[in-house]
């Protein structure tokens, strides 16, 4: 078996699955299935991230995505967002600015 390139998160906490992070998970690893970037990527589910804690005046940063070894965190990421985070980030290396919570 050859090593990973990235390792992928999605908080599954209560506040995340609440806001749909399990389906989120399904849709990505669909995508790097039909994009033939699962061999190269690995995707797991995650206890809490704490990022729903955050203040955040709009409400909650949910669901969390990070991506490692980039150090990556992205917040609010929705169904819509997973073919840009694939395209971009994970094809191409760009950091998808617009959902960026944080990198390390």
């Amino acid at each position: 078996m050859q090593p990973y390139k990235l390792h992928i998160f999605v908080c599954h906490g209560k506040t995340c699955s609440g806001a749909g992070s399990e389906r989120l998970l399904d849709i990505l690893r669909e995508r790097l299935d039909s994009k033939g970037l699962s061999a190269e990527i690995k995707t797991s589910k995650s206890g809490c991230l704490s990022v729903c804690k955050e203040t955040n005046p709009k409400g909650g940063f949910c669901p969390t995505v990070v991506i490692y070894p980039h150090g990556v965190w992205y917040r609010n990421v929705a169904e819509g967002d997973i073919d840009e985070i694939v395209e971009k980030h994970f094809k191409n290396n760009v950091v998808v600015e617009r959902l960026l919570h944080h990198t390390m």
